[in-house]
């Protein structure tokens, strides 16, 4: 069936179910509803002074929920008029029936999501919006004055989605004669039941200021197909304005041992991407650490998509790729690009990207651009993938000497999250993957931080229990952000997820990326923490709670890196600032805590003091680097 013939239909036999249920309604629980106005009506007619007010309310909420409720509007509109007066009876009816018919709108609205979620593809509630704008006006406004219909025909504007703005001058017009007929019944008419006058007043004015309209621009079409010949100027042509909104949804996803002949968790999400009854196609991009680690885990991969052969399908060999920065290029890039050409995946297929957070970030960054969007599905395999950089939406990839310059915002289409990946990992990894929890803790939760200080043992041993656990509840903090903080594609200058960042970011590159993402933020945070302590944000003692954690899990908070410094005698990774203001441009903008679970923007940062801050970091942690470099080196054999 067409698709108008499709909606048409929907949409009659739709307001045929609508108006068989309010006329059911009226016929069961009309005459108790007009006992129960009735003696509302006699209990409040002794009210006056400020019990008016409260008239005034009761005769809004009645005609506002008559869209749903069989209650006698007429009775209940005449009541308003004759107690409270004309101008404020009209004033009380317009606004309720005003109401009514946004709250019809709305069940309008809600009832053609969940309606045609499950009948109309998106095309074709595209073109079901076209047969709104081609029922025009004229019937919402003839039906705003009887009885069943009126209730209907809001209700069925709002499920064609008929312009909202334009629906709201209608029908207030429409509601405002609605109201004044029966002011005007009040005053000079002795007729008990005003439904003709009612009926009139409701259509005639907004059917005048429709057929005006209509005229008018009949006219203006005539009068420029006479001077077509003459071509108006720029200042003449209007601006076209364009607004729309899309909604971005996806599920992180945890698991142990993902490519188990009797683990269905991977498939029940590549499922959700099959459009025909054809296999979904796939292609899988695996980093280079995961395979070195665990050789027979490509072999483990394909079996399982042979097993599913009949709903899944591996469209080449995977694709094995060099973890960390050295992948942040464009000579990988480049190799992305060609491996997705070369086996002709398009927006239909699935692409499982299995690594740590530079893999994803730049196999995000390829997948986001290729086609212009193709679907990803995350596989993070570090403990910082997992619980951070795996779980966002941002991707990116190095240039120009610039971390992360090139990149783009876009979720998505699922991330798994298998914590037996995490045994790939050296311990230095894993370890380097907590500052992300204790970053999140620090400016979201103290209550997660608390945890963290009373798990901190477990941690530094790698317990499976409260590893797990960190991971999931710092990514449930990060999406938090994210889908409830307003801004989640950061079009403000606030990045209160790079706590630490500014000089994790310098470190990393002043280091040659010898320092681990992780290890970074730890100092970041950090030195962060005493510049705050510095002038007077952060308490001593919570600036000792978090020194005391970082090191509790292994970190060291000093790097050698960090005596570099410019020709003017300025620290180097100062310059981390400056690099953090223009990633997003405009004002700088710094996390920084004000308590343990409290983190605040701010916008200066006094050079001198962070110095001062600089060297006290220095001063309490240098001597702990040889120690804690033995203790890696031990753990890296280990």
């Amino acid at each position: 069936m067409d698709t108008f013939q499709r909606t048409g239909t929907g949409l009659l036999l739709y307001c045929a179910s609508v108006m068989a249920l309010i006329i059911v309604s009226f016929l069961l629980f009309e005459q108790d509803a007009m006992r129960w106005v009735s003696s509302a009506i006699a209990e409040l007619s002794g009210y006056h002074g400020s019990g008016l007010f409260l008239l005034f309310l009761f005769v809004v909420a009645m005609l506002a929920f008559d869209i749903i409720l069989p209650v006698p509007s007429s009775v209940v509109a005449m009541f308003a008029v004759s107690i409270l007066g004309p101008l404020p009876g009209a004033v009380s009816v317009w606004l309720g029936l005003t109401l009514g018919c946004c709250m019809g709108y709305w069940l309008g609205d809600c009832s053609e999501k969940w309606m045609s979620a499950r009948w109309l593809s998106v095309k074709e509630r595209q073109k079901a919006r076209q047969l709104a704008d081609k029922l025009g006006g004229g019937a919402l406004i003839m039906m705003r004055g009887v009885p069943v219909l009126a209730e209907t025909s809001v209700i069925a504007a709002g499920m064609v989605q008929y312009p909202f703005i334009k629906f709201l001058v209608l029908t207030s017009l429409a509601n405002s004669w609605l109201a004044g007929a029966y002011a005007y019944v009040s005053l000079y008419s002795d007729k008990s039941d005003p439904f003709l006058l009612v009926v009139a007043g409701s259509v005639l004015i907004p059917v005048m200021g429709w057929l005006l309209q209509r005229l008018w621009h009949r006219v203006t079409i005539t009068s420029g197909a006479s001077t077509s010949e003459i071509q108006p100027s720029a200042t003449e042509i209007q601006t076209i304005k364009a607004r729309f909104t899309v909604q971005y949804q996806y599920p992180v996803c945890f698991t142990h041992d993902v490519f188990s002949l009797s683990n269905s968790d991977l498939l029940t999400l590549l499922l959700r991407a099959r459009r025909e009854e054809a296999a979904q196609d796939c292609v899988l991009i695996v980093d280079q650490g995961v395979v070195n680690e665990s050789p027979d885990w490509l072999e483990r991969a394909q079996a399982y998509f042979q097993q599913h052969h009949q709903y899944i399908h591996l469209k080449g060999q995977p694709l094995v790729v060099r973890g960390g920065e050295a992948i942040k290029q464009a000579s990988q890039t480049d190799k992305l690009y060609q491996y997705l050409l070369r086996h002709q995946v398009d927006r239909h297929n699935v692409v499982i990207a299995v690594g740590g957070g530079a893999v994803l970030d730049t196999v995000g960054y390829v997948c986001a651009t290729f086609h212009r969007g193709i679907k990803l599905l995350r596989m993070p395999s570090t403990v910082l993938a997992q619980n951070d950089a795996g779980v966002g939406v941002k991707n990116g990839v190095n240039g120009y000497g610039s971390k992360n310059l090139i990149g783009t915002f876009c979720p998505p289409f699922a991330v798994l999250n298998d914590f037996s990946l995490l045994n790939t990992l050296s311990y230095r990894d894993r370890r380097a993957g907590l500052a992300e929890a204790v970053k999140v803790a620090a400016i979201r939760s103290a209550e997660f931080f608390d945890w963290l200080e009373n798990n901190a043992h477990s941690l530094n041993t790698f317990d499976d229990q409260a590893t797990q656990f960190a991971i999931a509840r710092c990514a449930e903090l990060h999406i938090n952000q994210i889908t409830l903080a307003g801004d989640p594609f950061e079009t403000g200058n606030a990045r209160p997820l790079d706590y630490g960042h500014w000089a994790a970011h310098k470190l990393e590159a002043m280091s040659h990326y010898e320092c681990r993402h992780g290890e970074a933020v730890a100092i970041g945070m950090a030195l962060d923490a005493y510049y705050a302590t510095e002038i007077g944000l952060l308490s001593q003692s919570d600036q000792q709670r978090l020194i005391q954690l970082l090191t509790a899990l292994g970190f060291s908070l000093w790097h050698p890196a960090l005596e570099q410094c410019d020709k003017q005698g300025q620290p180097v990774v100062f310059q981390g600032l400056e690099d953090f203001r223009q990633h997003l441009g405009g004002q700088l903008c710094v996390t920084l805590l004000s308590s343990v679970g409290v983190g605040i923007e701010v916008h200066d940062i006094d050079a001198d003091r962070l110095f001062i801050a600089l060297l006290a970091l220095k001063r309490d942690h240098q001597a702990d680097v040889a120690a804690q470099s033995e203790s890696l080196t031990w753990s890296e054999v280990g």
